[in-house]
């Protein structure tokens, strides 16, 4: 028991450790029959936990985000691309450093890079989808136009996962009021594949992923709706 203790507050401190700008546990036996205690088991063999932990993206690099360009002008929008790239190198150190502290303890981790999971491009589908596992840790909410929206930063993060056998528990979080309703769909009026539509009533949203991705390959690259998105701005 005294070992179990020392773990217990040991892993605390490890999580703690983390220089990210949100965290998120979610204890698998509190989500049986679901695709994330399916996926998370599949992966990784006595399965426990998912810590799902995000990095801010800037406003100000999200305001550049454009799916329109001039063949041979300056994009300023590949500066967004740039500041991804860091985060998203961030994001996969500190879940390489989070893994390496496991071991130390005798637990296994199995690290998802961030905000780019395994994909099965037949279906446009992840192998294991950040989103749906941060809103099982209630940081957040799906927004209309199918993202992750947080109280701190609407929809500009970016997400990493770790599925691992240590017996974490999640901390207590004061539900998220949903921001699109009252937005009534900036990101609808905004989408240049008109991939975004009002969901009907039991639905957290409506998106064309295929018109939506066949654009954004057309245009190498867009971003509307992120950049219109008003959730989590002061």
């Amino acid at each position: 028991m005294v070992i179990e203790d020392f773990k217990a507050k040991t892993l605390e401190k490890v999580l703690d450790s983390l220089e990210v700008d949100k965290i998120g546990v979610v204890r698998i036996a509190d989500r049986e029959g679901t695709p994330l205690a399916e996926y998370s088991r599949k992966y990784l063999p006595g399965a426990k936990s998912v810590i799902i932990f995000a990095m801010e993206i800037f406003p100000e690099v999200v305001s550049l985000l454009t799916s329109r360009r001039q063949v041979g002008e300056a994009a300023m929008r590949d500066l967004f691309k740039r500041n991804l790239q860091f985060v998203n190198g961030h994001l996969d150190y500190e879940g390489y450093k989070l893994i390496k502290r496991l071991h130390a303890l005798g637990y296994n981790g199995l690290s998802f890079t961030a905000g780019d999971s395994p994909t099965d491009n037949r279906f446009l589908q992840s192998a294991f989808s950040y989103k749906y596992a941060a809103r099982a840790a209630k940081m957040g909410v799906i927004g209309w136009h199918s993202m992750l929206l947080t109280p701190e930063f609407g929809a500009r993060q970016r997400l990493g996962a770790i599925i691992t056998d240590a017996p974490l528990e999640p901390a207590p979080v004061q539900e998220q009021v949903h921001p699109c309703a009252k937005c009534g769909g900036a990101c609808v009026k905004i989408c240049p594949a008109g991939a975004i539509h009002e969901p009907d009533e039991g639905e957290e949203y409506s998106v064309d992923k295929y018109a939506c991705a066949a654009y954004l390959n057309a245009s190498e690259g867009c971003g509307e709706c992120l950049r219109v998105c008003p959730a989590g701005r002061q």
